[in-house]
């Protein structure tokens, strides 16, 4: 899923992490994420995404973490202020019936205060 909150100059298509140099403690994803549930088969899935209605601290979290030495502790997307003016939450669904038919549902709620606009791109890849 592709998502803009018009305020990022990018499209948020993938996890912002940091590389094993700019992280203080090794390579690290940046995101709020989370794993709800799933079969043992994967035949369905259900996952949570937190995005933040401001821009997202790409800049921030790589400056601030690649400035604190491996003692420090790391500099985390909940540590900045980037949910405090409002953030959506992303629940996305895939349920297979059979090898060749796939089900996908996202929901998506404004957790902010305010009217915001979202945009959504969902993206599927097809292998022949």
């Amino acid at each position: 899923m592709a998502l803009w909150n018009e305020q990022d100059a990018i499209l948020k298509e993938r996890l912002f992490g940091l590389t094993g140099l700019e992280g203080n403690h090794g390579e690290d994803v940046k995101e709020c994420y989370y794993h709800l549930d799933s079969t043992p088969t994967h035949s369905y899935m259900q996952a949570l995404y937190k995005y933040p209605q401001t821009a997202f601290p790409y800049h921030q979290l790589a400056e601030v973490n690649g400035a604190r030495s491996v003692q420090d502790p790391e500099f985390e997307l909940l540590d900045t202020s980037s949910f405090s003016n409002g953030y959506w939450d992303m629940f996305i669904e895939y349920a297979k019936a059979s090898a060749n038919s796939m089900a996908v549902k996202t929901t998506i709620f404004n957790r902010g205060n305010e009217e915001a606009t979202i945009h959504a791109l969902p993206t599927l890849w097809y292998a022949t």
